[in-house]
């Protein structure tokens, strides 16, 4: 979508991308949210709806995007390019940057098959978790190295650390001597210029041998090294030189192995802010409570819309539906000063740019919108005092730039067209323009006080009315807009409720043209009929209420007669199963006191007499009872019935009326019975189970295609278990960031431990969409193929 910088202002648009960019945790997300522009593709907006709509419902579920405020580290990145030298500091910026978008990347790509638009986010994206969790471990909660950094900084710290030790001890046995007590200032060791020195009275009476490094504020007390600590300090000095070029040298090393990632975590940044505008946009439409509208088609439908800025301050906000059917090109809004029209234009355009930038607006659902190219809002006080122009030249100017653009892609907002010129030409001049508009196409929405423009709908089926509210009785507007209804004058209502005289007011009447009269007795008489209609639909949706409250009744008395036959079926059932445990117990009382006084012959007769006895019991205990048959008419293509005769279901394929049969798939077979035969289950097509897909329980559909090559092919025969899975876990997701759908892993028969251990791990993972046995022409249980997301 294309609109100018003045449109965008009129309509607030930076306000809403602010309250988007606040929402963001990142400055790279901030920085996506505040370029966010509405687009003219319809797959752009869906892919932006969509995943907005998959992370609230993850959220909803409780699992929240693991994202944390990270510093912007471009300028770290760039050094390390170029082979510079990273603080401590940007090392820790650097990798903790690796670590949070990694596991950004993470949880998009374990956002599950019912979240594809926020799994696609992750596509360019690259582990960095590894490197970034070590980088981090280097330092303490300091932020310094840590001694196990290198074994060579340990050994040089401890070197470090034992020759500042003896210098301390050695100086406390110095400042115990009585001659050397006597010339401190304090009993305590301290360091300036990196050396341990005394703090030694400047006034003293005997020199106190050694270098002095630093005075106090005053000038009354000297730190001083001692003469015979001067080697020590060297020493020190020597180790602390050391350790410091030990530290530089691993800084190097961390920074070449940033520069090695600095392009895989270049990607992520790219992914961490979409996924943060994501978020942004997911948190403002909660605070919304908005939704999606339908984008595409001609006209539009706002159920219930408030203004977007409105909305995001605490307290009520008025709403209004806001329409104009696909057959319409102008919607002509009137009203009072003060009355909301200005505020419904406004909520119009900026709900209308949100949408196409896939943001969630302040709708409520059934909501609907058509697709621009180009947006232009033309409102408020256009004076331009460097052009010498006057507000309804200016205004006429900026309109003026509108037109030859303007088409059938194209919404334009005019509020208060062609205003504060004389009336009558003024009005003659809106009523071409809207009318130039309209022929070209364009999705205009107008705000006017002229009662010409009103008339306009009466006259062609390209306009429509609506109108904001004012309540007499308190002289305040109800900002409520009535769709269909032009506005009516107000003026001489509003002048007697103010106190004008009569005798003014009645000349003021007088001096009206008939015509403006008979338009106000119309409205009063419109205004009548849509309080009788808001009356009649309170009461229908009153009534609809009881009539659902009813059916539900219903359907619970019917629900509750189901469940008590069923109960008394299985009632039965148990019963005629207990009694078969009964005979098989006397049975058997019979067949051991045969074997006490053998008679085989006759207990295998008992035996088998069971036998039979309960499987007949046992079949008529599972009989359904006798059910009604389906009447053929309502029958459909694509139902699911049950066949009485052979109490089998199935699906309807075909309908003969003519013959009255019924063809009917079970399953893999298909029949033809008599409709008569058919008990109707339930309409619609047989719904398949879900099925877990696992490799020792149930094969993976096998695609049509599946090509092995090097490229997708992974041998891990002959290796151990741990080297295997890493390899593995790095083949997959080298495939998964280049869009492969197949991977062949090849690991043998052997112990099996191997093709165990990997399929345990691929049960777990988040890359494959399901896997299974290797055909046998493509080896067999020696190979596993998986179906990547």
């Amino acid at each position: 979508m294309q609109f100018d910088d003045t449109s965008a202002e009129h309509l607030g648009w930076n306000e809403i991308l602010t309250a988007l960019a606040d929402r963001a945790v990142t400055p790279q997300g901030r920085e996506c949210c505040l370029a966010l522009r509405p687009v003219s593709d319809p797959e752009t907006i869906q892919v932006r709806q969509q995943r907005c709509q998959q992370l609230g419902r993850l959220v909803a579920e409780g699992r929240n995007l693991p994202i944390d405020a990270i510093d912007e580290i471009g300028p770290e990145l760039d050094r390390a390019r170029k082979h510079g030298l990273l603080t401590a500091e940007a090392v820790q910026r650097v990798a903790q940057a690796m670590r949070i978008s990694s596991l950004v990347r993470r949880f998009l790509i374990d956002a599950g098959p019912e979240a594809r638009a926020l799994v696609d986010l992750a596509r360019d994206a690259h582990d960095l978790l590894s490197p970034g969790r070590d980088l981090l471990d280097a330092f303490d909660e300091m932020g310094e190295l840590r001694d196990s950094a290198s074994p060579e900084l340990a050994k040089r710290r401890k070197s470090a650390r034992s020759t500042a030790s003896h210098i301390r001890s050695k100086l406390e046995r110095i400042m115990r001597k009585t001659s050397v007590a006597s010339c401190l200032s304090d009993q305590y060791i301290t360091q300036r210029a990196d050396r341990f020195v005394l703090p030694v009275r400047a006034d003293m009476h005997q020199p106190f041998a050694g270098i002095v490094h630093d005075t106090s504020q005053t000038g009354a007390t000297l730190f001083i090294e001692p003469t015979e600590l001067l080697e020590d300090g060297n020493r020190l000095k020597i180790a602390q030189r050391a350790v410091q070029e030990e530290e530089q040298r691993i800084l190097a090393e961390y920074s070449d192995e940033i520069a090695r990632h600095a392009s895989a975590l270049a990607d992520n940044l790219v992914c961490l802010a979409r996924a943060d505008l994501v978020m942004a946009a997911e948190e403002l439409g909660r605070r919304l409570r908005g939704s999606f509208p339908q984008v595409g088609g001609k006209g539009f439908f706002l159920n219930e819309a408030r203004h977007p800025l409105m909305a995001l301050d605490p307290g009520p906000v008025v709403t209004n539906s806001i329409r104009l059917t696909p057959a319409q090109r102008c919607l002509v809004i009137t009203g009072p000063n003060a009355g909301g029209k200005t505020v419904t234009l406004k909520s119009m355009g900026l709900i209308a740019m949100m949408a196409q930038a896939g943001l969630p607006t302040p709708v409520a659902d059934g909501s609907r919108i058509g697709l621009f190219q180009h947006l232009h809002a033309v409102m408020g006080d256009a004076q331009d005092l460097h052009s010498g122009l006057s507000t309804f030249s200016a205004h006429v100017a900026a309109i003026g730039r509108i037109l030859p653009q303007a088409d059938e892609d194209t919404l334009v907002l005019l509020d208060e067209v062609t205003a504060d010129t004389d009336p009558s030409h003024g009005a003659a001049l809106a009523a071409a323009l809207l009318a130039f508009l309209t022929r070209r196409g364009a999705t205009t929405v107008v705000t006017t006080h002229y009662e010409e423009l009103k008339h306009l709908a009466y006259h062609d089926d390209h306009f429509a009315n609506a109108s904001v509210g004012f309540d007499l009785d308190t002289m305040q507007p109800s900002y409520t807009l009535h769709p269909d209804l032009p506005g009516r004058s107000l003026t001489l209502a509003i002048a007697r409720r103010l106190g004008i005289p009569e005798e003014i007011l009645a000349a003021a009447e007088a001096s009206l043209d008939g015509g403006e009269s008979k338009v106000d007795d119309m409205l009063d008489s419109l205004e009548e009929e849509r309080g009788a209609l808001s009356r009649l639909r309170l009461e229908l949706a009153q009534e609809k209420g009881e009539a659902g409250r009813k059916a539900q009744e219903h359907a619970q008395a019917a629900q509750s007669l189901s469940q008590e036959k069923e109960d008394l079926q299985k009632t039965g059932r148990d019963d005629l199963l207990a009694d078969i445990r009964q005979i098989r117990g006397e049975v058997a009382s019979l067949i051991e006191s045969l074997r006490r006084k053998p008679s085989l012959p006759a207990a295998g007769q008992v035996s088998e007499k069971l036998k039979s006895t309960e499987e007949r019991l046992r079949k008529a205990a599972q009989t359904p009872a006798p059910t009604a048959p389906t009447a053929l008419g309502s029958l459909q293509t694509g139902d699911r019935v049950r066949i009485l005769s052979l109490n089998k279901e199935g699906q309807v394929t075909a309908i003969d009326t003519r013959a009255e049969m019924i063809s009917v798939r079970i399953g893999g077979m298909r029949t033809r019975v008599p409709a008569q035969q058919v008990e109707r289950i339930s309409a619609g097509p047989l719904r398949r189970p879900k099925v877990e897909v696992r490799v020792d329980a149930v094969r993976a559909p096998r695609p049509e295609t599946e090509v092995r090559t090097p490229e997708n092919t992974l041998d891990l025969r002959g290796q151990r278990v741990d080297e295997a899975l890493a390899r593995l876990d790095k083949f997959l997701d080298e495939l998964f960031g280049a869009e492969r759908e197949t991977v062949f892993i090849i690991h043998g028969h052997g112990t099996g431990a191997l093709r165990a251990a990997i399929r345990d791990y691929l049960q777990d993972s988040a890359y494959p969409r399901h896997f299974r046995t290797g055909a046998p022409e493509e080896g067999g249980d020696g190979i596993t193929v998986v179906k990547l997301k």
